[in-house]
Order: C-alpha cells, then sequence, then structure tokens
C-alpha cells in the first residue's frame, strides 16, 4: 500500500501530541535546546536538531531558510541572525499548521513566515508574507506521493517556480543554510533546487544512499549532488542528510559533521 504525504502528516500530529506532558506548546519560551533535544530522542521529530547542531558549532548562519516551520524554528531563531520560514499551502495542506507557528512566533521580528500559496480556490488573504505560486506546483505536491515520480515529466514547470522563489530570496538576503523538511512531499525537488543558492543544505526523513530510490516518497532518490557540493549523511532514527559546498569557508563543517557521524558509529 501505497504511503501518502497525508497519512504522514497523521504521523506527524499523532507525534506532536506526545511530546510534552501538555497537549501543546502555548509559549515559545517553553521550546529550549534541550526540549529539542529530548523530543528528538524520544520521538525522532526534531531529532535533526543535534546534526545541525554541528554545523552552528563551526559557522556562523546569518539567515537560515527553512521549507517546513514547526518546533525547530525556535533553535533556528536562537542561533541565527534571520530565519524564513516556507509553508505550502495547498487545496491539499491546509493553512493551520502555518497559522499555529504565526501565533507561537509572532514575537520575534527576526522570524519571517511565508506562505508559498499553490492551487485553486485558495483564501490568501490572511497571509502578511506571502508568494502566490503556480497550480503545478501543487499539481507535483499530489503526483509525487502517489506516483513516486517528478511530475516535470509531465510538466516542468513547478521546478521554475521554486527556482524563482529560491532567487527571490537569495536577492534578499545572504541565505547561508537552508533545511528542507515541509509537510509536502516534492522535498527532493526543493533540495536540487537550493543547489548553487545556497551553500549549506540539510533535510530530514531521508533514507540512505544505496536504498533511496526504493519507494521515494519524498524523491530525494533522484537528487543530482553537483561536484562542488559534498554529501554527509547522519545516519540516526529517519536519516538527515546534509550538502555542503566544498569550499574553504564550509571546510570546517564538513570536516565537524564527517567527526560527529564516525562518533555516533
Amino acid at each position: 500500500m501505497k504511503t501518502t504525504c497525508f497519512t504522514m502528516l497523521s504521523i506527524l500530529f499523532a507525534l506532536l501530541a506526545n511530546v510534552s506532558e501538555a497537549t501543546w506548546i502555548n509559549s515559545a519560551e517553553e521550546i529550549t535546546e534541550e526540549f529539542l533535544l529530548e523530543t528528538g530522542s524520544s520521538s525522532g521529530y526534531t531529532e535533526h536538531i543535534a546534526h545541525i547542531k554541528q554545523v552552528f558549532k563551526k559557522f556562523y548562519v546569518r539567515t537560515f531558510l527553512e521549507f517546513g516551520c514547526g518546533f525547530s524554528t525556535k533553535y533556528f531563531i536562537d542561533n541565527s541572525e534571520n530565519v524564513i520560514s516556507v509553508e505550502f499551502v495547498t487545496p491539499g495542506s491546509g493553512p493551520d499548521w502555518l497559522k499555529y507557528c504565526i501565533e507561537l512566533y509572532q514575537d520575534y521580528p527576526e522570524w519571517t513566515p511565508i506562505a508559498y500559496f499553490a492551487g485553486p480556490g485558495l483564501d490568501t488573504s490572511w497571509a502578511t508574507h506571502k508568494y502566490l505560486g503556480m497550480d503545478s506546483v501543487y499539481r507535483a505536491c499530489a503526483y509525487q506521493p502517489v506516483h513516486r515520480l517528478s511530475y516535470a515529466l509531465i510538466d516542468p514547470s513547478f521546478l521554475s517556480d521554486l527556482d524563482n522563489f529560491v532567487r527571490e530570496q537569495t536577492a534578499l538576503y545572504d541565505i547561508d543554510m537552508a533545511f528542507v523538511d515541509c509537510g509536502v512531499c516534492i522535498r527532493g525537488d526543493l533540495v536540487q533546487t537550493l543547489f548553487q543558492h545556497v551553500p549549506i543544505i540539510a533535510a530530514h526523513d531521508v533514507a540512505p544512499k544505496d536504498i533511496r530510490h526504493l519507494d521515494d516518497v519524498y524523491g530525494y532518490g533522484r537528487i543530482v549532488v553537483p561536484p562542488n557540493y559534498i554529501e554527509i549523511y547522519v545516519p540516526i532514527g529517519m536519516g538527515t542528510a546534509f550538502w555542503i559546498k566544498n569550499e574553504a569557508p564550509y571546510l570546517g563543517v564538513i570536516e565537524e559533521l564527517k567527526k560527529y557521524v564516525n562518533s555516533k558509529k
């Protein structure tokens, strides 16, 4: 039976119900680094924080771009000058989660939430920061989890739309790192789009290389890594992958992550 992104979202909300004794997080101040690390160990939901922390130890991040906001956003806010959080809002992925995060982080001026709207019949009036994407992005989000194939085989225009969005952000900010962990299933396409625009890229829920192409719900198996990037895979929990420019400013990060992975073997 094929798993859809909607099933995965159901699993996510089930995990969130158990991340603390409270039913829900009501204040961003409750989201400490200790809380995130403990939650990562117990549920896997924020397990990537322990890995991404190795990057922040070695590299000063001016602007952090994340696709998929959540409790981890607080860590990025605390450790970066600026954070841009992007949520895709489509007819199949509503705005409730982003609205919850906006309420949670409303007192942090260094945080910019962007609603990436794609698809017909959407109410866009509530979003202060928005991007009106092409309908093909919505169709790609629906096509990928069902067929395990890129919608670019049918209509590649959604890739141009993703690229246009990323170019708009990099024109406004010096983006040092991006993280892909969104609720929609075009994660592989997003990582591919980020190459050459962002020097340090990370993604969650990534399988090991040798089986990444199997049951490829997120499209990570199709990623073609450019020769000037190096991949470092953290085989813990759901799996986290880093793609880093193999250039002088980032060599410290590469070595730190390699050392970190070796310490976990």
